[in-house]
């Protein structure tokens, strides 16, 4: 498939070429580094993606990072956060698939999603952890536990998702990851989903299940031997809404930092293998 071609400088809004119902936004900097992974902004469920995307745009143009962001429009999209939808074409996980192919390939991505778009965010790194090179998740409501009892979105068995789809948790907890959420993130408004199995087993509010699942992840990574699984930041003095978790947190800022840590390691390997390499000759 042609990737599109986009202007640099200003966010654009483009269909995507197989459904053209379905739409994103893509920022190409003016000096783009062909070398950095591009950053995905997904949207929470006031579907204000151009507000996300703009918080990175300063740090896209002094790193070379190209950002995307998909519009999961209510209608057709309904539910993306689990990864439902009401679109017969592509369900939201297929969406970013397609949306991936069209701009930059095969290039791993950077993955942020802000409350209900940080579910969608972890959720789409279980099924598609080969797509994604770091995630990065802010203020997310309830999470997907790695326990096998557990029916997804809960946990890990097939339960409720695309038939097309299937959860890869070693490579998911091999990806690096950072979870985001501010101090006074505790209050249990509307569009947080509550039951008594899910308040037992995550906490009543977002800041206690944000500790809760980090703790189970790094559980899981011990029994496998592997390194800790993710890196936890509790931001002073913010709740749950998004411009003060950016103006006064300074959110989209830990989340800049955290990506360039893996950008950086990541060229350190390529150098370390590139003179392994020359060293063997």
């Amino acid at each position: 498939m042609t990737r599109s071609a986009v202007p640099a400088g200003a966010p654009v809004k483009h269909p995507l070429a197989t459904d053209s119902r379905t739409r994103y936004l893509r920022f190409v900097p003016r000096n783009p580094d062909p070398q950095r992974p591009p950053l995905v902004c997904v949207h929470g469920i006031s579907r204000d993606a151009l507000g996300h995307l703009t918080a990175f745009i300063d740090w896209a143009e002094q790193t070379g990072t190209e950002l995307l962001a998909p519009l999961f429009d209510r209608r057709r999209y309904r539910g993306y956060q689990r990864l439902k939808s009401s679109n017969r074409t592509l369900h939201p996980a297929a969406a970013l698939d397609a949306i991936l192919d069209e701009t930059v390939g095969v290039r791993p991505c950077l993955l942020y999603g802000f409350s209900g778009g940080a579910q969608f965010a972890h959720r789409y790194a279980l099924v598609r952890p080969q797509r994604v090179a770091g995630m990065a998740l802010a203020a997310a409501g309830w999470y997907t536990f790695p326990s096998a009892a557990a029916s997804f979105p809960y946990g890990l068995a097939p339960g409720r998702m695309p038939g097309s789809l299937a959860i890869d948790f070693p490579a998911f907890l091999q990806v690096p990851k950072c979870v985001l959420v501010g101090d006074r993130d505790v209050e249990r408004d509307p569009s947080l989903r509550s039951n008594r199995v899910l308040d037992r087993e995550q906490g009543d509010n977002r800041l206690a299940r944000a500790t809760a699942w980090v703790a189970a992840l790094e559980r899981a990574a011990a029994r496998r031997g592997l390194a800790p699984a993710c890196r936890l930041v509790v931001v002073p003095e913010v709740g749950h809404d998004w411009q003060e978790c950016y103006a006064q947190g300074r959110m989209h800022e830990h989340v800049a930092r955290f990506f360039d840590d893996i950008c950086n390691a990541e060229q350190q390997n390529q150098l370390f293998a590139d003179a392994t390499r020359v060293a063997a000759l």
